[in-house]
């Protein structure tokens, strides 16, 4: 397993060692996926330390704190947030398929994107643009490299507590503002993403592809309330 990072190297370290302790080999590789550059030196990294090229490619890295209407957004908000969602995917997508298809291997693309992708959000323009874009870029990778024996399919994410909440003070009321539109009434885990992601990248995942699966609780079933 390859597990990357852009600063938080000892999470992944921890993790590491997690996954080393159940008998199994991982590295940790670190750069910024909106570097074409520092895609390609970690793809290679990984392909060294395995000696074969990374062959299930999970794109789940993510940015979106630049909350403003688009009249006052500015340059470098538009950039960071496309560059790292939807440009930092097609970087390291290309690096990792294009070392499969040299080597005339198969190989599993999973693209985490939102419900942001489906539909608009007020003041996320930039947000819900990348991750709009990567929708068509998972559907575009799977037409192109499904001869090559690769499939790439999508996880649309609905609102999932992680560590990146832990500390601010807006939670609670994001929080208790999307849980009544959740009909299973509660937030996702990490675990209720990844499973998904395990099943497209076994042998489950087979005769998957160009798909979108959304794991949101059904929050994008409709808008019709019931009563607890």
């Amino acid at each position: 397993m390859v597990l990357t990072c852009q600063s938080r190297r000892q999470k992944c370290e921890e993790l590491k060692a997690q996954i080393e302790g159940m008998g199994l080999k991982a590295c940790v590789v670190q750069g910024d996926i909106s570097k074409p550059e520092d895609c390609a030196r970690m793809t290679q990294e990984a392909a060294d330390f395995f000696g074969r090229p990374v062959e299930i490619l999970v794109n789940n890295a993510g940015f979106f704190y630049d909350v403003v209407p688009l009249i006052d957004m500015t340059d470098a908000q538009v950039s960071k947030t496309i560059d790292i969602n939807l440009k930092g995917t097609m970087y390291m997508s290309r690096e990792v398929c294009k070392r499969l298809v040299d080597a005339g291997l198969p190989g599993r693309v999973v693209n985490i994107t939102s419900g942001a992708a489906h539909s608009g959000r007020v003041n996320f323009s930039n947000y819900c643009a990348s991750k709009a874009g990567v929708l068509g870029l998972t559907r575009a990778m799977a037409l192109e490299l499904a001869p090559k024996r690769i499939n790439v399919n999508s996880v649309t994410v609905g609102y999932v507590e992680v560590g990146l909440w832990d500390g601010d003070a807006e939670r609670n009321k994001v929080k208790d503002s999307i849980i009544p539109r959740i009909l299973l009434r509660r937030p996702g885990g990490p675990r209720d993403i990844s499973r998904m992601v395990c099943f497209l990248a076994s042998e489950c995942g087979d005769w998957i592809t160009g798909s979108d699966f959304k794991i949101d609780g059904g929050e994008s079933c409709g808008r019709v309330p019931f009563t607890d």
